[in-house]
């Protein structure tokens, strides 16, 4: 069961990629969690300033995107953003992309403790100058979706590690946050 604490950063990350402000009950079916505790969550973003709650409903502020982005650094992420096209290379409705602050060591034990997590499936990519690797056969990802690679050098740098992970919710999708920020942040 995951903490109160890696729900609420799932729950910042779902408004920091959100177009729209999101209402309680959709966020508690996308974080897999009830809706007092989404409501015991954005009471306490709201203290901190990190939420803003509007009467169509909740949008992440400048305070809260801050406060993300160093907690997920805290954990090695470097950044989360959504792709869509990894639908076709993997499952699910919702694609995360999680750029890493380190090389994964082990693909397959990360792949399986999100799938584990919730996830439906899960691709680890290397990107090497232009060139986007998928270890531990050091493929291409081109070959198998030149789309994805497109939508990835847009988005990461040079020499960096991206984690997609895809699932029905977001919660499936954002398990990097729980695997990574447990470890690093609540123990």
């Amino acid at each position: 069961m995951k903490t109160r604490e890696v729900a609420y950063l799932q729950l910042l990350a779902i408004l920091h990629n959100s177009n729209t402000p999101r209402g309680r009950k959709n966020l508690a079916e996308e974080l897999k969690i009830g809706e007092g505790i989404v409501r015991t969550l954005l009471e306490g973003g709201r203290d901190l300033g990190h939420v803003a709650v509007l009467k169509g409903g909740v949008k992440i502020t400048d305070t809260g995107q801050t406060f993300l982005r160093e907690a997920l650094g805290l954990c090695g992420i470097a950044d989360i953003f959504t792709v869509e096209e990894a639908r076709k290379l993997l499952c699910g409705k919702r694609c995360v992309a999680h750029v890493m602050g380190e090389s994964v060591r082990d693909v397959v034990a990360t792949r399986d403790s999100l799938v584990r997590l919730g996830a439906c499936g899960a691709l680890i990519v290397e990107r090497r100058g232009d060139t986007f690797l998928l270890p531990p056969l050091e493929e291409p990802l081109e070959k198998y979706s030149p789309q994805l690679a497109e939508t990835l050098k847009t988005h990461v740098g040079h020499n960096a590690t991206i984690v997609i992970a895809c699932g029905d919710t977001y919660s499936d999708a954002l398990g990097v946050i729980e695997l990574k920020c447990s470890k690093a942040l609540f123990i």
